[in-house]
């Protein structure tokens, strides 16, 4: 209806905001599974201050949704990371938002 999938740097734009967040999620676990909890708030903090964070806000909220598996098909790391109570908590409160 808007064209959004008409133009490739459309695509590609919507691809790296993706990959952007689902970087954000892998490397918090990271740091969290190497007990650097600094250096995880840290990116909790960066993370907030990029632009298209609403996109990461976004993957939480669809990771909740009942079609969440089909919606994060061959992602399943990625929803198992999104469903953790630990990271939903210190990225979802750290601005206050508490879903």
């Amino acid at each position: 209806m808007f064209g959004l999938n008409a133009r490739a740097v459309l695509v590609e734009g919507r691809r790296d905001a993706y990959a952007t967040a689902r970087h954000s999620v892998e490397l918090w676990r990271i740091a969290m599974d190497n007990g650097q909890r600094d250096k995880a708030t840290e990116i909790v903090r960066v993370t907030w201050n990029r632009p298209l964070i609403d996109v990461l806000v976004a993957m939480f909220h669809q990771s909740g949704h009942p079609a969440a598996d089909a919606l994060f098909a061959g992602e399943e790391e990625i929803l198992d990371l999104l469903l953790d109570a630990e990271l939903r908590s210190a990225v979802l409160h750290f601005r206050g938002l508490g879903y």
